[in-house]
């Protein structure tokens, strides 16, 4: 189907974010069960209740517009959720499974910046306030989260390479 209007492109991407929010909730539940670093699991605790949040916040943008919350498979997030699962299982020791956690994690939060990013500048152009509200908080938080997670990195390198 072709896409003919901003409108269209916008209500298009939200059920593949929706869905990709969904599935990281799994995930995040996965990598809290493998992580051992007790900072990366507060960490990740703590993002999986604003992942869940970002949901709900979802929800409110497709009710906002009238729409029923749909999902559709997003490759993206599918192809981080398996990357970030394989490596949590060629992890050989704790303290690199931590790191693998740890970088899948950077990976996630960056999709989800660059589409929240672009869903915020839609939803803005088009004048969707309540819209815009919801997706701008959902993506300071994934700000803040990929800002964390990078600066941990150094520490659960240290401790892989130790």
């Amino acid at each position: 189907m072709a896409v003919n209007t901003l409108k269209e492109k916008f209500t298009g991407q939200l059920p593949l974010v929706y869905f990709s929010e969904l599935q990281f909730i799994e995930a995040q539940q996965k990598m809290i069960a493998n992580a051992t670093d007790p900072t990366l699991k507060s960490g990740l605790e703590k993002h999986l209740e604003e992942t869940k949040q970002h949901a709900v916040n979802l929800e409110q943008v497709f009710m906002s517009l009238g729409l029923k919350p749909e999902q559709k498979e997003c490759p993206i997030c599918m192809g981080l959720v398996k990357s970030g699962e394989s490596a949590m299982k060629e992890a050989g020791t704790d303290a690199l499974r931590d790191v693998a956690i740890g970088g899948a994690g950077v990976l996630v939060e960056h999709y989800e910046i660059a589409a929240y990013r672009g869903l915020v500048a839609q939803a803005t152009a088009l004048g969707l306030t309540d819209a815009t509200q919801l997706l701008q908080q959902n993506l300071q938080q994934e700000e803040q989260t990929a800002q964390k997670m990078e600066e941990a990195a150094p520490m659960l390198m240290q401790k892989a390479a130790a």
